[in-house]
């Protein structure tokens, strides 16, 4: 395996050195999907998706690119720039009930992308946060259960904010920060893309009425 010092956009076909942090993030999203980077792999999408929902007997894939309309609504609402023009959902069934869904989510840690996933409930609250990929030489405690409990429970409601109601880790604290930021930018793409989206095609309740 290729050092963690490799730096991803440069994989990609981009530098970060050379171009700003996020820029080339959206060009990053293909690559990732098609499995170009190397990193240190802590669970696959796979199992990832079976340790958040156990008691799933299917997955549904959902491959959902926003439109410029959608990532400026994200943005407004969790304050939270919006780097990659889509998402991959996974929808965890029981039965014919949904029990929610997994978000696969990167973000920047320092220098290189992390890859994580968010199980929300289908109402929208946070039930866990998983670690899948980090490239990272330094920042790796994110990953301790303490650290991602934190983000149990939290909904769009929540502040989400490093050194408020989620604590800090000293030596990680940018990746700390970022994955926080993306929980957050997850929950609001869920209340205002993913789950409307399912309400409009009578997959879950309208609890708004």
């Amino acid at each position: 395996m290729r050092s963690a010092s490799v730096n991803s956009c440069e994989i990609a076909g981009a530098r970060l050195s050379g171009c700003r942090p996020f820029a080339c993030l959206a060009a990053l999203f293909f690559a990732l999907l098609s499995g170009q980077l190397e990193a240190k792999v802590y669970l696959t999408r796979a199992q990832a998706q079976k340790v958040c929902f156990p008691e799933a007997t299917r997955f549904e894939q959902k491959l959902v690119r926003f439109s410029s309309a959608q990532m400026s609504n994200i943005r407004k609402a969790s304050g939270v720039e919006v780097k990659i023009p889509g998402v991959r959902c996974m929808l965890a069934w029981r039965g014919e009930t949904l029990e929610g869904a997994v978000i696969f989510d990167y973000v920047l840690g320092k220098s290189e992308v992390i890859d994580y996933c968010v199980a929300l409930t289908p109402k929208g609250d946070v039930k866990q946060i998983e670690v899948l990929q980090y490239r990272e030489s330094h920042g790796y405690e994110i990953r301790r259960d303490g650290w991602r409990r934190q983000f149990v429970g939290k909904t769009t409601v929540s502040k989400l904010r490093l050194h408020d109601d989620i604590a800090n880790i000293t030596g990680a604290t940018i990746s700390c920060r970022n994955v926080t930021s993306g929980v957050k930018r997850v929950l609001h793409t869920w209340r205002l893309v993913l789950r409307p989206a399912l309400v409009a095609a009578s997959r879950l309740p309208d609890n708004s009425k």
